[in-house]
Parts: C-alpha cells; sequence; structure tokens
C-alpha cells in the first residue's frame, strides 16, 4: 500500500531477494502529485545523531553511486533511459550555536567511526569559506562534502522503473481498509469495492498510512503536518556554496540562480491543508534567513509551495515494524518527518528483510520501531533535525 518512493523501493528489494514472489503496489494517483518526495527538497545527508540515519543515508549513496545502471537490474538500460539525478555533490552544513557545539563535537566523533567523510570547522575557517555567512553567533560546524541533493521526481521514477522491471504488478486505486482472520490480514479492500488478497501487507501509504493503520487498532503518533519551499533570487551568487542547516532549524540552499529557503514550524496542527500563508516567508523565514546570511536582506521571493510530512510527533524518527501478535503479517514505515526520501533504499531493504528472513540482517533498526512508542520512550535526534 503505497507506491511512492519508499513503496517502489520495497518493492524492488523484494523482488530481488525473491524473485518468485508476486508483488502488487497499491496506488491511488501515479502521478504522486501529492506524495512527500513530490515537494521534497531532495535533500540526502550523513549528517545526524542517530547511528541508524547515518548508516540509512551511506546506503542511499551506495544507490547514487550505481545509478546510471543500476535503474535497470539487467544492466540493459540505455543511458537516455536512465532519469537524470541532477545530482550536486555540494556538502552538508551544520552549524550549531556555542551552546550545541558539545554536541556536535560528539556528532563529529560518531560520524568518523561510522565513515562519514566529514570536516570540524571552526567559526574562523567558516568565514574564509563561506564569506557570506554570519557566523558571530557560532561555536563550530560540521561540512559532510560528499553529501548533496537531487531532483526527487527522478529518484521515484528510477525506483519505480526498477521495480516494474523486476516484475511488479501495479494497481491503481485506493485501500481502504481490511480483511482479518485470527492474526493475519488476509485482504485489503479497495475505494473501488475489489479486493487484493496476499501473505504479507505492508503500509507505506506515507501520511494516510496511519490512517490506515488505525483501522486495524494500531494506533501511531504520526499525523499529516505542513511544510514550506520558498525560491528566492537575490544579486549575490551562491553557486558552490553546501546545503546549509543552522540552530534555528533554517535549511538554505542554492539553486538555479538562486536559493531554496525553508524553515519547519514543527509545531503546526496536523491536516492536509497545502494552503499557503503568504505572511510566513516575510514574517518567519525572511529573518531567520537574512539572520544567517545577511546579504539576503534584499531578494525577490519567485514561488512558494506546500508539502506535507508524515511527522512523528514523539520523536522525528521513523517508526518501521511488523506488528508482532497482533497481525504477524502487518508491516509498516511510517513518521518520516522529512527523511523519507534519503532513508527509501535502506527503508525497503529493511523491510524485505522482516518479511522473508522475519528478521534486520543489514542493519538493525530495532531502536526504530514500535517498542519505543509502545513504551513513550523517544529516541530523537539530539543536533538538528
Amino acid at each position: 500500500m503505497g507506491g511512492g518512493v519508499v513503496g517502489a523501493a520495497t518493492t524492488w528489494h523484494l523482488l530481488e531477494a525473491e524473485p518468485s514472489l508476486t508483488v502488487a503496489v497499491i496506488e491511488p494517483d501515479p502521478s504522486h502529485e501529492l506524495a512527500a518526495s513530490s515537494a521534497a527538497s531532495g535533500g540526502i545527508r550523513q549528517l545526524f545523531t542517530r547511528p541508524e540515519n547515518v548508516l540509512m543515508s551511506q546506503y542511499t549513496h551506495e544507490i547514487i553511486d550505481r545509478w546510471s545502471t543500476w535503474t535497470a537490474p539487467d544492466g540493459s538500460v540505455e543511458g537516455n533511459d536512465v532519469p537524470d539525478l541532477a545530482w550536486r555533490r555540494q556538502g552538508y552544513l551544520f552549524v550549531a550555536g556555542t551552546s550545541r557545539a558539545e554536541q556536535l563535537r560528539l556528532d563529529y566523533e560518531q560520524h568518523v567511526r561510522l565513515g562519514v567523510d566529514a570536516q570540524w570547522l571552526e567559526p574562523e575557517r567558516l568565514r574564509e569559506l563561506y564569506e557570506h555567512l554570519h557566523t558571530e553567533d557560532l561555536g563550530a560546524a560540521i561540512l559532510s562534502p560528499g553529501d548533496g541533493w537531487l531532483d526527487p521526481h527522478s529518484f521515484l521514477r528510477g525506483m519505480t522503473s526498477r521495480a516494474r522491471r523486476l516484475g511488479a504488478t501495479m494497481i491503481k486505486g485506493r485501500a481502504v481498509g481490511f480483511e482479518t482472520a485470527q492474526r493475519r490480514v488476509t485482504a485489503v479492500r479497495l475505494e473501488s469495492g475489489g479486493t487484493v488478497e496476499g501473505e504479507s501487507f505492508v503500509n507505506v501509504a506515507g501520511v494516510w498510512g496511519p490512517g490506515l493503520s488505525a483501522q486495524l487498532g494500531l494506533h501511531l503518533p504520526v499525523e499529516p503536518m505542513r511544510r514550506y519551499d520558498h525560491y528566492v533570487e537575490t544579486k549575490t551568487d551562491f553557486t558552490g556554496y553546501p546545503f546549509i542547516k543552522d540552530p534555528a532549524g533554517l535549511a538554505v540552499r542554492p539553486e538555479s540562480v538562486g536559493l531554496t529557503a525553508a524553515l519547519v514550524d514543527f509545531d503546526a496542527p496536523a491536516g492536509f491543508d497545502l494552503s499557503i500563508d503568504p505572511s510566513y516567508f516575510e514574517d518567519v523565514v525572511w529573518p531567520a534567513l537574512v539572520e544567517r546570511v545577511p546579504a539576503t536582506d534584499q531578494l525577490k521571493l519567485v514561488s512558494t509551495w506546500a508539502g506535507l510530512y508524515d511527522q512523528n510527533r514523539l520523536d522525528g524518527n521513523m517508526i518501521l515494524d511488523r506488528w508482532s501478535g497482533r497481525l504477524d503479517n502487518y508491516y509498516f514505515a511510517t513518521g518520516f518527518s522529512g527523511h523519507g526520501l534519503m532513508h527509501a533504499p535502506a527503508v525497503g531493504r529493511a523491510l524485505t528483510e522482516l518479511i522473508v528472513t522475519g528478521s534486520f540482517q543489514t542493519l538493525d533498526l530495532t531502536r526504530m520501531g514500535l517498542a519505543r512508542i509502545i513504551s513513550n520512550s523517544p529516541y530523537r535526534e539530539l543536533s538538528i533535525r
């Protein structure tokens, strides 16, 4: 259930692991107009506090590095058929104030242990590298030069192409409920009135996923939450700058001849509202942007668009598990809170391992599971989200 980037990644992992399987993908909108990935910034970073997030991003880097041959399982795809990722390896830069510098140092030490190409930057060095940044209030920064951003649409197209080439069955329809017997789901009910039977059922339906789980009695602290991105143009050239995230939550990176800027309001109420508040940029984002990048005091706001996070209100990290003991063949991944695109390949691999072998094999994601939700024990990022 769900044919977005996580659904596509799960599908091709399943078919690659067990070619004899029949895998059906139920997706109501093949254009994915409202999918989270359609409005994503496309960032791929390894700068996380929790090691699972670091290692999942590293797997995505493996996919990116092999992209030109990877989209076709048999390697036969012609170069012109490969979706252009528009991959920009310009790095990620996390900056922290003096009060957060100690935690950032701990993060940096972990990054090095996990094999991340990371650089520790003191404010003086930061000023030398990025003259347009305001650094007087900063204690330190971490630069991961191998990270960057890509085109989300091409990433999804490549994932879907691989799933189709491996033999996935695509069903245009909306899952609205389930049929169960004893401790198993036996079928998915569609809005059209039909059903899809199966042996295992995977809910990766994005912001609609928690509502489906709730119908089975599984209530998760995940809600759709609106976020904005803004494209602006200035007279200053930011070519070559990395993707910057700062303590205020500002996220800014070069785009075309300007910048893309965002500052997520994590207290925004839940809902499927994609309307745009024209005052949000001027009242919230622009002041933070000028504070960090003073050269943006004069700019032109060209466009604003809205998307939805499937926000995990407990701790901002994904929930990936099987509902053991209740419905043993029901699997789910949700609550990505803005990290779904960059972690989709590893999520698909993890779900496949749970389904095929019954446990995690490549990367232990137990701490991302349901147990912490039940015990109300958050496992959140300790630095910038």
